[in-house]
């Protein structure tokens, strides 16, 4: 089968590997598509998170090819969304329920080191079936589906900021991550939901999805500020997520939000940022990092099959593996208006 491999920084290698074979305890699944994360757009770019020699790709769904000895409850066949993570299930953050903060589980977790193959593949090893496979219901499709792992993180991120009915809130990115957050918070009945995104396409998308207004930081500037507080009374929002994972971004939350009010690290950022604590002091501005998910995989699976989700207007494009560095990975680094994109792999519907 044909693999996608991060060879080196900045460098996709398509190679031909044979084809994975279960073993105890172990099921794999012939990939029908798999996302491109804004975590593997980072390790493309700049080596970070993923490391070269990686077959990469976490963001799957698919169907059960084969089973290995021991393993209950999958038949070949079955449609499956993957959580690409699995968690010891024993550890301190395990026992507590933090599932994502298992030292076991972003190390061995799909498509980020070497050893554990992603799914921009035909077939990927699942080696934790019974943590990492969710039945996928026969009303959403793999296209659809293959948005439940960033929308998990996003409502991870709103279940975090302790969101209430009323809250008002500030959403910096109208990637996919923000495009997720809006829409939950639209759900849980925000009163007003004021997205900030650079791309005028993103912009109306973020309206369409249950953002009250959208900014563009651009224009705004330094009186982005003044915006937001003629939305918000004067206050400020109660709630900014930032989902960019710009410094800027960053930098901005501490202005948009109110006193008293919370800023949720969503966004992948591992640049240093200057900031000003006098203000999180002063404010008593509580500031939270928000990773990956504990058990809202199967929440999402619900909002999806419920209709209550909309994950195919943030699907952006579909491609073939053959154009993943050139339509994928280099578009997605240059091109401001692209959400999510996906690549088809051969167990397509």
């Amino acid at each position: 089968m044909r693999v996608a491999v991060l060879a080196e920084v900045q460098r996709i290698s398509l190679e031909e590997r044979a084809e994975p074979v279960p073993g105890p305890g172990e099921v794999v699944v012939a990939v029908s598509h798999c996302g491109i994360c804004g975590s593997d757009v980072h390790g493309f770019l700049h080596g970070i998170v993923v490391k070269p020699g990686t077959v990469m790709g976490h963001e799957c769904v698919g169907r059960v090819a084969q089973v290995g000895e021991g393993v209950r409850g999958w038949l070949p066949g079955d449609r499956v969304a993957v959580k690409p993570t699995a968690e010891c299930g024993s550890c301190h953050y395990c026992r507590r329920g933090q599932l994502s903060l298992c030292p076991e589980a972003f190390q061995k977790g799909l498509g980020v080191v070497p050893g554990a193959d992603g799914a921009f593949a035909g077939r990927v090893r699942i080696r934790r079936p019974e943590r990492m496979l969710y039945r996928l219901p026969d009303e959403i499709s793999f296209q659809e589906a293959v948005l439940t792992e960033p929308l998990a993180t996003a409502l991870h991120g709103v279940r975090l900021s302790r969101f209430q009915p009323g809250d008002s809130a500030v959403v910096i990115g109208a990637g996919t991550i923000g495009l997720g957050v809006i829409q939950f918070l639209r759900l849980g009945g925000a009163r007003k939901i004021v997205a900030i995104e650079p791309s005028a396409k993103k912009r109306a998308l973020a309206r369409r999805l249950g953002a009250d207004e959208a900014l563009n930081p651009s224009e705004q500037g330094a009186e982005l500020r003044k915006p937001v507080l003629d939305l918000t009374g004067g206050l400020g929002a109660d709630l900014v997520f930032e989902c960019s994972g710009v410094p800027g971004g960053l930098q901005a939350s501490c202005t948009l939000v109110k006193r008293g009010g919370r800023i949720m690290l969503v966004g992948v950022n591992e640049q240093e940022v200057s900031l000003r604590p006098f203000l999180l002091s002063v404010w008593e501005i509580e500031m939270k990092g928000v990773f990956c998910y504990y058990d809202e995989f199967p929440l999402v699976l619900d909002f999806l099959q419920q209709g209550r989700i909309d994950a195919a207007a943030m699907l952006s494009e579909v491609i073939p593996l053959e154009r993943i560095q050139e339509d994928g990975f280099l578009r997605l680094s240059r091109d401001p208006d692209l959400v999510k994109v996906a690549v088809a792999m051969e167990a397509q519907e």
